[in-house]
């Protein structure tokens, strides 16, 4: 049922993407305000450096955030290959992680950057935790300080990190899911995927791996996000895309089954599932629904993950304020 249901969300889109290059975009409609796009999209873009939230009618950018403007130049280049953004907190700030090693947690308002680290592996993913401390996945890297989940205490006063709170070991981490209604984190590894339940206990973070784990279907897990409205997680792998049923704990095989997709996210009906899937080495310059019609072309940009820009109720409650951690 959760199958065709994902497929359905693409058959009466708010807007036709029909045209399967739309790269002129629609030149007639006005960019609006960011709070007034009815389809915001945001982008993991590696030729700037940047995140990019895009309106998908007009096409227009509607916010943008570089660290070469907010940043030294050292410091900078930590956001060089950014490939993942989430919107957190309302959609009043992103999370973002970038496998040239920075991690930030940036307010949309006025591009004040809350949180941010340097990791020295090679962070992919990044998930907020109940009390607003970080969690990140930091996947293989070639001087061997990857391939672990990482613990990171979020200073408010402070914004600059230098180093994380606690290690522990973690094949291949690609992904961080925080799951809201079930108080756990959902991650794979190399070969399974597990859950985690977290303690702040007067200071002291922990992780605690659950008793329970799930054999992956496949190599080279990747994408990990929830499906709107479900209890269910999407995951791509090297050869094909996925949904794990939390309830009946299986793994089906999704229709649109491509390999090496870098995301993939739906909405609410008529939104669609966007696709990230790479043209040129690990990024591309179109974002694509799963009937390979464009949603957004900008030819110079090397896009590594897109995201409908919208409340994610799977890992947030409805009244999540940004926290003012101690």
């Amino acid at each position: 049922m959760a199958l065709v249901l994902s497929c359905s969300a693409d058959k009466n889109p708010l807007l036709d993407f029909s045209d399967p290059f739309g790269d002129s975009g629609e030149e007639n409609h006005p960019v609006p305000a960011l709070k007034d796009s009815q389809r915001p999209i945001l982008i993991s873009e590696q030729s700037e450096g940047q995140v990019v939230i895009i309106d998908s009618l007009s096409k227009g950018i509607l916010w943008t955030w570089k660290a070469s403007e907010h940043l030294s130049a050292t410091q900078a280049a930590w956001f060089r290959e950014i490939d993942e953004a989430k919107a957190v907190y309302q959609k009043q700030y992103v999370l973002l992680t970038a496998s040239s090693g920075g991690v930030a947690l940036i307010r949309i308002s006025d591009k004040k950057i809350m949180f941010y680290t340097r990791d020295v592996g090679s962070p992919h993913s990044a998930e907020l935790l109940p009390d607003g401390n970080i969690v990140m996945a930091s996947s293989t890297s070639s001087n061997g300080l990857g391939d672990a989940l990482k613990l990171y205490k979020v200073d408010s006063l402070k914004a600059y990190v230098e180093q994380e709170y606690k290690r522990y070991n973690h094949t291949f981490a690609h992904n961080v899911v925080w799951d809201h209604k079930k108080n756990i984190l959902w991650s794979t590894d190399d070969q399974y995927l597990y859950t985690f339940t977290y303690e702040n206990k007067d200071g002291d973070l922990n992780l605690i791996k659950g008793a329970t784990f799930y054999p992956l279907p496949d190599k080279d897990p990747h994408d990990m996000f929830p499906v709107y409205g479900k209890e269910e997680l999407y995951l791509t792998t090297g050869s094909k895309i996925y949904i794990f049923d939390i309830a009946k704990e299986k793994f089906t095989e999704h229709p649109y089954s491509k390999r090496n997709i870098k995301s993939i996210s739906d909405g609410p009906a008529g939104f669609g599932t966007l696709i990230i899937e790479p043209t040129t080495s690990y990024w591309t310059n179109r974002v694509t629904n799963s009937r390979g019609s464009s949603a957004f072309f900008k030819d110079s940009y090397k896009m590594y993950k897109a995201r409908w820009f919208i409340d994610n109720p799977f890992s947030y409650p409805s009244d999540h304020l940004y926290r003012q951690t101690k």
